[in-house]
């Protein structure tokens, strides 16, 4: 099988699941705007800097692929593919907008003229010419799929981390609560973007908490910039930015990973994010915190708790020796060499 993975920012989910395709035989060939050190996995790797290098590059690959796979966001991929190619394109829904905020807050948005943007023309343009899709939790699922009536061939895949890299020999113990994603600031979410519900990533109120509680709480966002670090380096332990295989050794030193907020978002209530597997194979326990559909799958194989305050965590901390024994007898079941065959049925469904 030949397979194009066409991204934007190259996210780890991506190459998640690229990794054990191409194991299994196939080729893969992956177009991306964002460099990535996964790149060395791949046929080949095409790198566009624009839309025109993009659609470029898709024309180079129609006649060398069976199919696209195409991984938002953004999503206009699917469409720019339709325009040069005949071969079956699979959407990855990784996000939408949908999940972001509610119908409530839309029409509330709408009544007091505020912009707000929950249902996208460019996610509902992409969904509904994707041939097939993938979504990251079944939540996700029913709430893209019920707004804009698609019908297509499906299938969840949440973002399981290969076998390849789950960790064995770990660092130095640090201890502590560890948050690993997008953290975002306050003037990213304000005006137009705080009617996104993008203020899912503030984690200022969680800072507040630990540091009131004496709680050590370590972030690991990826970002280096100067409004980031002026903000948050009073707040908590800031650590540098990683290649993957480094940042799972590099969280494998603390006790608890935080999936949720205390910001009760819809967002992170629907999805289950790339952190709660990524903690699972660091071998630390997860937490979660208004994060419904992760609480669901840390419940039901007992590698986590879910609790409603930074104050009650600090009340069942010790909990994460006994979560921690169970996750070892879990974690190959939740790799994603045992789920992947669940993407490959569905491109079987096209060839």
């Amino acid at each position: 099988m030949r397979v194009a993975m066409v991204s934007s920012h190259s996210c780890a989910r991506v190459h998640k699941q690229a990794i054990p395709i191409i194991e299994m035989g196939n080729d893969v060939y992956l177009v991306a705007r964002k460099q990535t050190n996964f790149s060395p996995f791949y046929r080949a790797f095409l790198h566009y800097d624009d839309v025109g290098q993009c659609i470029e590059s898709l024309k180079l690959l129609d006649p060398v692929v069976d199919l696209f796979h195409a991984h938002n966001e953004p999503s206009w991929f699917v469409c720019a593919i339709k325009e040069v190619s005949k071969k079956p394109v699979i959407l990855d829904v990784h996000d939408s907008f949908l999940t972001r905020s509610t119908i409530e807050d839309d029409d509330k948005a709408r009544e007091e003229n505020r912009p707000h943007l929950r249902v996208s023309t460019e996610e509902r343009n992409a969904f509904q010419s994707a041939d097939g899709l993938v979504f990251v939790s079944e939540k996700v699922r029913d709430i893209v799929m019920g707004e804009f009536g698609l019908t297509q061939p499906h299938t969840v895949l949440p973002s399981y981390v290969p076998s390849t890299y789950y960790q064995y020999s770990t660092k130095e113990w640090l201890g502590g609560l560890v948050y690993e994603g997008r953290v975002s600031l306050p003037s990213e979410h304000e005006s137009l973007m705080s009617g996104t519900g993008s203020d899912y990533c503030d984690y200022r109120d969680v800072c507040d908490k630990a540091k009131a509680m004496g709680m050590d709480f370590h972030l690991y966002s990826g970002r280096n910039d100067k409004p980031f670090t002026d903000l948050y380096k009073d707040l908590a332990y800031v650590h540098p930015g990683y290649g993957y295989r480094d940042l799972l050794r590099q969280i494998s030193r603390h006790d608890w990973g935080l999936v949720g907020n205390l910001i009760d978002s819809p967002q992170w209530q629907a999805t289950t994010p790339n952190k709660l597997f990524d903690y699972l194979a660091a071998g630390v326990p997860s937490v979660c915190i208004n994060a419904g559909a992760s609480s669901e799958i840390v419940e039901q194989y007992g590698f986590g708790i879910t609790v409603k305050s930074i104050e009650e965590l600090g009340e069942r901390w010790a909990e994460h020796r006994e979560c921690r024994k169970r996750l070892w007898k879990v974690r190959q079941e939740l790799s994603m060499e045992a789920n992947i065959h669940k993407t490959m049925d569905l491109y079987r469904k096209f060839l």
